[in-house]
């Protein structure tokens, strides 16, 4: 499989009173250009001040719902570990 194959999610941290997300839109940028496609869950990074506009400008495909994230990638990126 090559790195432009593997997609990188990144769900939306649901622990209560959680604020950070697993990446900022800068290293976003960066696992672009290592060929990586990145998905990032609508509102993933509204309580650290990251808006969606961000991410999408940095190169990230916006999904509406955490499902889209989990079932669609190859890595999932989180603050904390899933909640099973």
């Amino acid at each position: 499989m090559r790195d432009s194959d593997m997609k990188i999610g990144i769900p939306k941290e649901i622990h209560d009173g959680e604020k950070r997300v697993a990446t900022t839109p800068e290293v976003i940028g960066h696992l672009k250009k290592l060929g990586f496609e990145v998905t990032v869950e609508a509102g993933a990074g509204d309580l650290a001040h990251f808006s969606d506009a961000v991410y999408k400008e940095a190169g990230a495909t916006i999904v509406n719902d955490a499902k889209s994230v989990w079932n669609d990638s190859n890595i999932i990126l989180k603050v904390r570990g899933p909640d099973l």
